[in-house]
């Protein structure tokens, strides 16, 4: 009865071709365009704004050293004459400028400090890179001037170096591969388990009460657990169906990253691919866990589903029901790029919806534990039966099953 009463709601969601394209096929194409296309997007644009000649704004030009305005022309910018440099900023008119103040070779000459004032606008990136090609080149014309004056002075430049720093990359290569958007793939994940599963829910309760035909299937010779289950495990599959797909999209998009596109990119854009979107090392364990945990975390959102749309009177009702259900996956997805802020440890594993994602995000990564694996695994499946419990408890209450 509970594989007839499944198939009987998987029949009924099959028949919206509709939903089923935009629900559960979306995501085997969305995911590996996101994979491949922001970070080419972003590893192009910023490539092109590293590369191409920029005119700045610059303030007191003719008080500029020719190795200054050197430094800063190999850094592939041009200086522009402003008045007010600040203000060319503000409204667009350059992405950065430079106040360079009068009498700056005499201050140089008689040892008096000088600044030299960087204008940019915090947030806008275009800003910020050109403002960074101006640092850079203040920096080195900086160094200039003082290893000069050091060797006026009969002194070795290394001197003001005497310890010198180098830095390591300590994070393994899952974690340096998987890229800066890596907390995108368990979001993505979890939003379509969500958006695939919502719609055999919808139908297999509030849809069944606006179609009258819920009062057909409780008088007939099968159980009220079997209703449940038969629903539970209908939803279950539609949204399974979903994550799947876009785990598929995940597989597909880091083979395709990494054996088609990364090879044929220049040193500068590689290396922003590897950063924004990472390499994406994909490996049979990885699969096996994502998978694994895509299924609990769609009985999850199942039982969950059921439990609510069930006190729903009508589908527009249901859908409202559904809509805020959406911030419990988008806040703690959002929350996985500042995890290591946050910090929570062990503790997290044990909140259901929120583990899975965390454990995604470490599969993905390449740094899931047994313990963390055994203790989301086991945390989602306590969740499950909780909640299916109560949808069993709601399926016996006549208030809930005919809302009028």
């Amino acid at each position: 009865m509970v594989r007839r009463v499944a198939a009987k709601e998987i029949l009924s969601t099959l028949r919206d071709t509709r939903a089923i394209v935009s629900n559960l096929l979306i995501p085997l194409i969305l995911l590996p365009v996101f994979m491949l296309g922001l970070p080419f997007l972003l590893g192009g644009l910023f490539q092109r704004e590293a590369t191409t000649v920029t005119a700045l704004g610059v303030a007191g030009l003719e008080h500029a050293p020719e190795e200054l305005v050197a430094f800063i022309e190999a850094q592939a910018a041009t200086l522009e004459p402003v008045d007010d440099p600040e203000a060319s900023v503000r409204d667009d008119s350059y992405p950065a400028a430079i106040t360079i103040p009068e009498g700056l070779a005499e201050m140089l000459a008689a040892d008096e400090p000088a600044t030299l004032i960087v204008h940019r606008k915090t947030g806008n990136i275009r800003s910020e890179l050109n403002a960074g090609k101006l640092e850079s080149a203040a920096s080195a014309y900086r160094q200039q001037v003082v290893a000069e004056r050091l060797r006026q002075a009969g002194m070795d430049p290394t001197v003001l170096e005497p310890v010198r720093i180098e830095t390591r990359d300590a994070s393994t290569e899952a974690e340096r591969s998987s890229g800066q958007l890596a907390w995108l793939i368990p979001f993505f994940i979890a939003i379509w388990t969500l958006t695939g599963g919502q719609m055999a829910a919808i139908d297999a309760t509030a849809g069944e009460k606006e179609r009258g035909t819920l009062e057909v299937l409780l008088v007939a010779p099968v159980r009220r657990a079997e209703v449940v289950v038969g629903k539970f495990l209908a939803t279950t599959l539609f949204g399974l169906w979903a994550a799947v797909m876009a785990i598929i999209g995940f597989v597909v998009g880091g083979l395709v990253l990494r054996g088609a596109f990364l090879p044929g990119l220049g040193d500068g854009a590689a290396e922003m691919v590897s950063v924004m979107g990472g390499q994406l090392s994909v490996t049979p364990t990885m699969v096996v866990l994502l998978v694994v945990s895509a299924v609990l975390l769609s009985s999850l959102i199942s039982a969950l589903l059921i439990s609510v749309t069930l006190f729903a009177r009508s589908f527009k009702e249901a859908q409202s029901y559904v809509a805020p259900l959406s911030f419990l996956l988008i806040l703690p997805a959002i929350s996985l790029q500042f995890r290591d802020l946050i910090g929570g440890g062990d503790a997290l594993y044990w909140i259901p919806m929120l583990n899975a994602m965390v454990l995604m995000d470490d599969v993905v990564k390449g740094a899931a534990t047994p313990q963390g694996i055994a203790i989301t695994w086991l945390s989602l499946s306590v969740a499950v039966v909780a909640l299916l419990a109560f949808a069993y408890r709601s399926f016996n209450r006549e208030d809930v099953l005919f809302r009028t």
